[in-house]
C-alpha cells in the first residue's frame, strides 16, 4: 500500500491546526503559522505574496503541492494552507524534504 507524503494533513486538518486564505496571511504576520504548503495551481501573484512573507517571517514553504491531492486530504480545495501546530508542521516538513 503507497501512503502519500500529504496524508498526515487529515489529522492536521482533524486537529483544526490549518488556516487557509485571509487567515493565512494573518498566521503568517502574526507568525503563528509554522509551515506553509503551496499548490501548484495558485496564481504567480498568491506565490509571490506568500513566498515573501514567509521569506520576510522566517517561515518555510512547500511549493508544487497536486491540488487534487491536497483536496483528497482535507476536504477542501485551497490554493495555499498554513500549519499552526508546531509539531506537525515538523512533520510534514520532515516528510517531504
Amino acid at each position: 500500500m503507497v501512503v502519500s507524503k500529504l496524508s498526515f494533513l487529515g489529522l492536521v486538518k482533524r486537529a483544526n491546526a490549518l488556516v487557509t486564505g485571509a487567515r493565512l496571511m494573518e498566521g503568517i504576520r502574526n507568525q503563528s503559522v509554522y509551515c506553509v504548503l503551496i499548490t501548484s495551481i495558485a496564481s504567480s501573484r498568491t506565490q509571490k505574496q506568500l513566498l515573501d512573507k514567509c521569506t520576510f517571517y522566517k517561515i518555510p514553504v512547500i511549493e508544487g503541492i497536486d491540488q487534487n491531492e491536497l483536496a483528497s486530504y482535507i476536504a477542501d480545495n485551497p490554493v495555499a494552507i498554513g500549519i499552526t501546530n508546531a509539531q506537525m508542521a515538523s512533520k510534514i516538513l520532515q516528510e517531504m524534504r
